[in-house]
């Protein structure tokens, strides 16, 4: 498995014990919470995306990444 990967398995599974889901329900809502975002028809939020990530709608642990280092700059 993949460093990013296990992090986030890691991740998801303290989320899920904090409050008291299973790792299935925070992975889903962690894509609803994409997914929604990402059909923002708002035209600044549009643009955000494009350039926080470029290829597309991120990956759940793409957008981990990303926004990690996002909130570390």
């Amino acid at each position: 498995m993949a460093k990013g990967k296990k992090q986030s398995n890691e991740l998801f599974k303290k989320v899920a014990a904090q409050h008291s889901v299973s790792v299935d329900a925070v992975v889903r809502e962690m894509q609803e919470a994409i997914d929604l975002t990402w059909d923002n028809p708002d035209p600044a939020a549009r643009k955000k995306q494009r350039e926080l990530f470029p290829n597309g709608k991120p990956s759940i642990e793409e957008f981990i990444r990303v926004m990690t280092k996002q909130i570390k700059q």
